[in-house]
């Protein structure tokens, strides 16, 4: 593990809400193999060169230095200005910021080919114009690229093949978006129901797709931020009988970096067509009344906060206390309450509503047929038949409808 210390700087006093922060940052360092024992923490609007106050940078530099520190990591993005003067003025220490840490870890986690492209998209689009030196921002590129032309500096042949690159990858998205419109095209022609996962990373969400699923192919589920990238989709079975298409997405995190969400345009357009959201919240989590509201902000940006929504308060085998009311709590690991989940999702999908109907003595039939999905509400017998008072799902109010005109035609 590299020894880092972290630099942030606060606008504000809430020191629960600087806790949060500082904690949730320092597990995204775990995942980069960064410990940072050492915080130190500026409260002043952001400085244009150092982002800290010079006098408090020294301060930082000097301590860095007494410490052995190989890394500082800053709580906020900053700006290609203050890479360069950050780095010319550490030396030898490499400079983060948060939002360079989020890429990292998605760029080491990303496995299939479509993931791949996404990171490779959002590292280079964010990295690019920072390039203002030869210092460890460019030491995160990657692979070389481009061959030096005449009179090329080294710096010129690398922001010519990024810009390069990041054409090609942009061409390679176009073709993946086009994919996967053709699948939603398709899943909308079948006429199969979509339900989609999302919540904050590490929330459970891959375990709670297994454990409705029981697919053969699991998906992968670790107890680590961003553990899976990829989309992916299974088919569930519900109460009733009927199948919906449960599909998983990325982990949301707290000011989720711009060019990471333009980049994950495509996997997060699968969100758009989903007839139910469950929004998967870990209950052991110090934090999750912050963690849901960041999730609310993203949907919001998303334009998805009109959508269907089940907030699902995962982890309760891990749980003490009262239990949220707006919502169903599950152990996804231990299966607990995932009949109820089920039973939700359904109402949720195939909401119920009543229909008068007469029906002929002769035909009465029909409504047996349909008794272990129909309620009956109210009968009332007349000379011509019976005038039914029903309640069930639409699907099968209209399927009973359309056989009784049909017997009359």
């Amino acid at each position: 593990m590299k020894r880092g210390l972290i630099c942030y700087l606060a606008l504000h006093e809430d020191e629960e809400e600087i806790a949060y922060d500082v904690a949730e940052l320092k597990e995204l360092l775990v995942n980069i193999e960064v410990e940072a024992a050492t915080v130190v923490v500026q409260r002043r609007q952001p400085d244009v060169n150092y982002l800290f106050g010079v006098g408090k940078v020294q301060e930082v530099r000097q301590q860095a230095a007494g410490e052995g520190t190989e890394a500082v990591i800053f709580n906020r993005e900053l700006s290609p200005r203050q890479v360069k003067a950050l780095e010319d003025l550490f030396e030898d220490v490499e400079i983060w910021d948060r939002t360079q840490v989020v890429l990292e870890i998605f760029s080491r986690r990303a496995r299939s080919r479509e993931g791949k492209i996404q990171v490779d998209l959002a590292r280079l689009s964010y990295l690019h114009p920072r390039m203002l030196g030869l210092g460890g921002v460019l030491s995160r590129l990657g692979g070389g690229i481009g061959t030096r032309g005449p009179g090329e500096t080294k710096l010129e042949v690398l922001r010519r093949a990024v810009r390069d690159r990041i054409h090609d990858l942009k061409e390679e998205m176009t073709v993946v978006r086009q994919s996967r419109a053709v699948l939603r095209q398709r899943r909308q022609s079948a006429g199969m129901p979509v339900v989609s996962l999302v919540g904050y990373t590490n929330a459970g969400k891959s375990t709670l797709l297994n454990a409705l699923s029981q697919s053969s192919q699991p998906a992968v589920a670790e107890d680590r931020m961003f553990a899976t990238l990829d989309p992916l989709s299974r088919r569930i079975h519900l109460p009733s009988g009927r199948t919906a298409l449960l599909t998983d997405t990325v982990g949301f995190i707290r000011d989720l970096p711009k060019k990471l969400k333009e980049a994950f345009a495509a996997t997060l357009e699968e969100l758009q067509e989903a007839g139910l959201l469950l929004h998967v919240i870990d209950l052991t989590s110090p934090y999750w009344e912050q963690q849901v509201m960041a999730v609310e902000k993203i949907l919001g940006e998303l334009a998805l906060d009109d959508h269907s929504l089940i907030k699902v308060y995962n982890k309760l085998d891990r749980f003490e206390g009262d239990l949220p009311s707006d919502g169903v709590a599950v152990s996804a690991l231990r299966g607990a309450n995932l009949d109820l989940l089920r039973q939700s999702i359904e109402n949720a999908l195939f909401p119920e509503q009543e229909l008068e109907i007469l029906v002929p003595y002769d035909r009465l039939n029909e409504v047996g047929r349909l008794r272990d999905y129909l309620k009956v509400m109210s009968e009332e017998y007349l000379g011509d038949g019976v005038r039914f008072t029903l309640r069930g799902r639409l699907q099968d109010l209209e399927r009973l409808r359309s056989r009784l005109a049909g017997d009359r035609r």
